[in-house]
């Protein structure tokens, strides 16, 4: 609809553009007539060079034959103004001068239908170009998710294999807490966005399972939120990724000593999360986990992002700011 209003716009144009012209050398309706008449020429030229000369010809048989196809269609317009003895009217009553001022105005309207195919294939060609890497970056983006959930339950269902096997009364209510994280995941792992909120239930329930685990350094972890966390909106799982790798990479699950501090500081539109974790130099790796968020963050966020891995003294810290969604 925008493109035919377009169209209207810039043909009435041109008719006030010409009958303006006439209109100090003829009476009304010679006016008329004869910007009408020049009018259809210059459409005619536009349109079929537009639709079928560059489409057809040009693109299909060479320049060669689009050349000469232009050639015919400009002898044909220029014919029509002598067969109607127009010439002397609407051009010159000298041939020559003539010919040179047909082709002067004419030659006009070929290159504006040129550059309109052209300014038309490029935008579609850009829009193709974006459809095709967005559709690459949700690719990405489904295969790096898939990645997680086999990761995080294999870990699981380790553990909750070691309280049945020892026969605790804690099973069960991991084996609820999965559940519901695995539930997450299913339901909320493929949106493109959910609320910082529901992000921090499910790692809250993630910590609760490491209290049926009865880990060691279980009393040594710490989960701080500061600031709303029901309006911003983030990537699903990022934060779950980074907290699975401090409890599996970390000593905490080993030793008494052995910590793991959470925090969360919303600001404004601001998040910054922090996970620091202590671990042996044997046991540290970044394994797949930390990859992943580097190239889920790579995909969403660009450059926009920033984080950062600190190692020292035995102790392992990611910071991570993202600004909410």
């Amino acid at each position: 609809m925008k493109k035919v209003s377009f169209h209207i716009l810039f043909w009435l144009y041109i008719s006030l553009y010409v009958f303006d012209y006439f209109i100090d050398q003829f009476n009304f309706v010679n006016s008329v007539t004869y910007t009408a008449f020049e009018i259809v020429l210059y459409a005619t030229e536009v349109y079929l060079n537009l639709f079928f000369l560059i489409p057809v010809i040009l693109l299909k048989k060479g320049k060669f034959a689009y050349f000469i196809s232009l050639l015919i269609l400009l002898f044909f317009t220029c014919s029509s103004y002598f067969i109607l003895n127009l010439n002397n009217e609407l051009l010159s009553q000298n041939f020559s001068r003539s010919i040179y001022t047909f082709f002067l105005n004419h030659i006009l309207f070929i290159f504006i239908s040129y550059f309109a195919w052209y300014y038309e294939k490029y935008f579609s060609e850009k829009q193709k170009r974006l459809t095709l890497e967005n559709e690459k970056l949700q690719s990405e983006m489904i295969m790096l998710k898939s990645q997680i959930s086999p990761h995080f339950l294999f870990n699981t269902l380790n553990n909750i294999y070691s309280l049945t096997l020892s026969k605790s009364d804690d099973a069960p209510k991991m084996l609820a807490s999965v559940s519901d994280i695995l539930r997450y995941f299913i339901y909320e792992g493929n949106k493109n966005e959910v609320f910082l909120e529901s992000e921090i239930e499910v790692i809250s329930k993630y910590i609760q399972i490491q209290e049926y685990r009865q880990i060691p350094g279980m009393k040594n972890i710490q989960f701080k939120i500061n600031g709303d966390t029901s309006v911003l909106k983030v990537p699903p799982l990022i934060f779950m990724t980074l907290i699975e790798n401090a409890f599996k990479h970390g000593d905490i699950v080993e030793k008494k000593e052995g910590f793991v501090n959470i925090s969360f500081n919303i600001s404004g539109n601001k998040i910054e999360f922090v996970i620091a974790n202590s671990y042996q130099p044997k046991e540290i790796s970044n394994g797949i986990g930390l990859i992943n968020v580097k190239s889920q963050l790579d995909v969403i966020y660009g450059r926009n992002y920033q984080l950062n891995i600190n190692e020292e003294n035995l102790n392992y810290k990611v910071s991570l700011i993202l600004y909410g969604i």
